[in-house]
This record gives C-alpha cells, sequence and structure tokens, in this order.
C-alpha cells in the first residue's frame, strides 16, 4: 500500500474510493474496502482509501477531552494495507478544511486531486461543511463529475449494528470479546513501556507499564487475556487495568501487562498488546499475600485458556 499526503497526487487515475475516518475499520467498514479492492481489480485500476487526520473534533474543538479512537493513524493503515487496498490517501483535518462545502471537496480532492471514479462510502457517511451532505446529496454531485456513487447498508452482529460507537459501548463495559467480533480482530493498544512502581517485581509478577496514544480507547478495567508483541515477537500474559486499589497508589487508570515466560528490559519500547478476554473485575485485596495469591489464580486461568 503506497500512503500519500495531501496535495500529493496518484500515480494512477479512475481510482475506486471510499472516504471516511474508518476509526477501528470494524466489520462494517471492511466490507466497505474489500468491495472497492474488488471492484478496482475487475476494473484493472486501484483502490483508495481517503481518510483525514486528526479527528475533526480535536480540531473543532468539540469536547476534545472526552474523546477516545479505537485505532491511532498508524493502527489504521496497517489494518487497511491488509485488505489489500493500493493507496492511503491521507488528507490534514484543519480549521480551513473543515470549511469546504462538500461541492468543493468533491470537485478539488476527490477528483481534482485524488482522480477518482468511483466512490464507495458507509450508509451513514456525511461529509462537507458541518458534515452536511449525506447519500443522495453525494449522489447528484458524482453525476457532475461523471463519477458513480455507491452506498454500503449496515450490517449486525447479534442484532446489534456494528458501528465505532457501539464497539466503544462494548468497551467500556468491558465486553472484549463482543468488542472483537465486531472490529475482526482483537483489540489492540499500543504504547511506550514506562517505569514503575516495581511492585509487581516484589510479588513475583513484573510488569510492563504501558503509556497509550491519549486519544486510545482502553477498555473497562479489570484483567485480561492478552498476548503482547514485542520486537515481532509475540508472547502470551495477562493485562491489568486499573487503579490498583490495594495499592491505594494512583488516581488514575494504569495499564500494565505481566508476561509470561519473560523477563527482558524492555523500557522505552513500543510493545502491543491485543486483548483477547476479560478474566475478573479489579477488586480491593486486604493483604499484598492475597493478592498474590489471585494473581496466580489468574496466571493459571489464562495459561489454561491458551492451552
Amino acid at each position: 500500500m503506497i500512503t500519500l499526503n495531501y496535495p500529493e497526487i496518484p500515480a494512477e487515475k479512475k481510482l475506486v474510493a471510499a472516504t471516511g475516518f474508518f476509526d477501528g475499520v470494524h466489520m462494517g467498514h471492511q466490507v466497505i474496502l474489500h468491495n472497492i479492492a474488488g471492484e478496482a481489480k475487475r476494473q484493472n485500476t486501484k483502490s483508495c482509501v481517503i481518510t483525514f487526520w486528526p479527528h475533526p473534533r480535536v480540531v473543532l474543538d468539540k469536547d476534545a477531552e472526552t474523546l477516545r479512537l479505537l485505532t491511532t493513524i498508524d493502527e489504521k493503515a496497517e489494518i487497511i494495507s491488509k485488505i489489500g487496498i493500493d493507496y492511503f490517501y491521507l488528507i490534514p483535518f484543519t480549521q480551513k478544511f473543515s470549511q469546504l462545502s462538500p461541492m468543493q471537496f468533491f470537485e478539488n480532492i476527490l477528483v481534482g486531486k485524488a482522480g477518482i471514479s468511483q466512490l464507495h462510502m458507509g450508509y451513514n457517511h456525511h461529509f462537507g461543511h458541518n458534515a452536511r451532505a449525506g447519500f443522495d446529496e453525494i449522489s447528484k454531485i458524482g453525476k457532475k463529475f461523471n463519477v458513480d456513487v455507491f452506498k454500503t447498508d449496515a450490517i449486525s452482529y447479534e442484532n446489534q449494528k456494528i458501528s465505532s460507537t457501539n464497539i466503544r459501548r462494548l468497551l467500556e463495559t468491558g465486553d472484549i470479546e463482543k468488542a472483537n467480533a465486531m472490529l475482526g480482530y482483537d483489540y489492540c493498544i499500543q504504547g511506550i513501556v514506562v517505569h514503575g512502581n516495581r511492585i509487581g517485581r516484589k510479588l513475583g509478577f513484573p510488569t510492563a507499564n504501558i503509556q497509550p496514544n491519549a486519544y486510545k480507547m482502553i477498555p473497562e478495567n479489570g484483567v485480561y487475556a492478552v498476548t503482547v508483541k514485542i520486537k515481532n515477537i509475540e508472547y502470551r500474559g495477562m493485562l491489568n487495568i486499573g487503579l490498583r486499589p490495594t495499592l491505594n497508589n494512583t488516581e488514575k487508570s494504569v495499564i500494565e501487562v505481566n508476561i509470561f515466560d519473560f523477563d527482558e528490559d524492555i523500557y522505552d519500547i513500543t510493545i502491543s498488546v491485543r486483548i483477547l478476554k476479560r478474566i475478573r473485575n479489579e477488586r480491593f485485596f486486604a493483604s499484598l499475600d492475597l493478592l498474590k495469591n489471585q494473581l496466580k489464580q489468574d496466571e493459571s486461568t489464562i495459561r489454561k485458556i491458551f492451552e
């Protein structure tokens, strides 16, 4: 996949394209992306995803402090690349860009820069100033430029519509398995390993404390079975997200992972943690010995899951 940054121009024209923010690149998004990849092959042309960064709420200061994203821009590009998309066209979202009318966006960027001949969009996607243009208006604009516009209907899982919003709600309640089913992959937290207070090591369970992107969506507090990728090698482990009430030393949730059968210095290294299953809630223990015993039980439970 070739990444282009606006105002670069793709080498090919008449691209089959999809546009949107694609947070999470979930199963609904993936249907659209597979559609454009397949259609591009049929037409002997190239597929292109046209997306934006940062999120409009950050630039327009619309409750940006509460914004939580399922994927960073790097995670998003990695997932899209695996689907087989040819071009990843990244547009910086700015105040000026937000003022473009639907017609200006279509004419100047989709046609003028990206050179599309076909546009695919989700059932609820809108664009242009104040996101005012939906499928019907976009289709009319497309006809003026000889661009066919297609809408992909919503898909559901267990009678619930697959959407980035619904996936966030599932993560908020710790329903990681249903969230993963809607995503089509295991939810991932990437971050730099930072120094902690080393209490875990004293208990016999050393942990890597992870500092993720500030806007990254973090699941509900608790203990999870995970895999951990370090320098392209994958390990198994258990993840704790929470306030560590037994230790009573934090007002902000800490993300820390105990990596099974691993004892190396990985401070300042970026690692990826894929979250598979929630084991239990976070809870208070009256002593460190009780906490240690529970951690032993957690490890045994998680090892059996992997078996």
